[in-house]
């Protein structure tokens, strides 16, 4: 097992960045108290990164965020971001119509739609965004990169929007037919938690595209037992999953899950877990991102979450 370090991250110079305006570095999680989520990351024979961050306070807890790993599918919120900014500007519509041809539709991939609609089809671009990151389908996003320039159009934006630490090159498409490059399509946990900070705090977004993503961040179907697995009905949970590719003699490549948890009091956290090169089965990485959420919601914060 590689071996994961906690960070954490309560310096001056990092919080400022987060809160504007701020005098003092926010509480961060001791290594006595992080003790348990530490146990969770070793508890797989993976590279395990994570990291959490109450979007009020400042109060971060960080595992494992000295490496960068494979995105997957977790893009696809990234993508989304690009789009939608799009729509804000006016280049693009919600329910401007694309037309599908049955070419698009690459079969040997993850595609809900291709399976629907084989024949291809007219979509909204709304419908598309919903298919790509709420059931994660490859052809549509891919579609998605090719209306807006390709990824090097999204890491422009992230450029833009200030976000180091997070590296988009290739489309779906490429990495399968290359497994190698979905690491170069990679993310640190706590890039990607400054992305959520972003999104939330409308620095990237106007309100009505803002809650467009949110609402179909909330209704992701893909990975049940990932984030919110565990944690109570009360709890909201808006994230992106990614899933990697079957590792020779079991395990997987990457085994991922990022979003915004809004406790039954309102408050909310960033939370992004990423899982490399396991060589445990998916269920059991499920099992962990899950329990690293229940221990962040229920006994970092406590039940009432504070």
């Amino acid at each position: 097992m590689t071996s994961t370090g906690v960070y954490l991250c309560g310096c001056i110079m990092f919080f400022c960045v987060f809160s504007q305006g701020a005098t003092s570095s926010p509480p961060a999680v001791s290594a006595a108290d992080s003790s348990a989520v530490r146990e969770l990351a070793h508890s797989l024979k993976a590279r395990v990164g994570m990291a959490a961050e109450m979007l009020d306070t400042g109060e971060t807890v960080m595992v494992g965020d000295e490496a960068a790993y494979p995105m997957q599918s977790v893009v696809k919120f990234v993508l989304a971001l690009s789009v939608l900014k799009r729509v804000d500007q006016g280049a693009m519509n919600l329910e401007q119509i694309i037309r599908i041809r049955p070419e698009q539709l690459v079969k040997d991939t993850w595609s809900p739609l291709r399976e629907r609609f084989p024949q291809g089809g007219d979509f909204s671009l709304k419908e598309l965004l919903r298919v790509t990151v709420q059931e994660s389908d490859n052809n549509t996003c891919d579609l998605l990169f090719g209306l807006i320039g390709g990824p090097q159009a999204v890491q422009k934006d992230l450029k833009e929007w200030g976000i180091d630490g997070i590296n988009v090159r290739f489309t779906e498409e490429e990495i399968h037919r290359n497994h190698d490059l979905q690491y170069v399509n990679s993310s640190r946990p706590s890039a990607m938690n400054s992305l959520l900070r972003a999104f939330d705090e409308g620095k990237i977004l106007k309100k009505g595209t803002q809650s467009v993503l949110w609402n179909i961040m909330a209704g992701c179907s893909t990975g049940p037992e990932r984030l919110k697995g565990q944690l109570p009905r009360d709890y909201v949970v808006a994230h992106k999953t990614g899933s990697g590719f079957t590792l020779p003699g079991g395990g997987v490549t990457a085994r991922n899950d990022v979003g915004i948890i809004v406790l039954p009091n309102g408050r909310k956290m960033a939370v992004s877990v990423f899982i490399r090169d396991s060589k445990d089965s998916e269920s059991a990485c499920d099992r962990v991102i899950a329990s690293m959420a229940r221990w962040l919601c229920l006994e970092w914060l406590g039940a009432g979450g504070r």
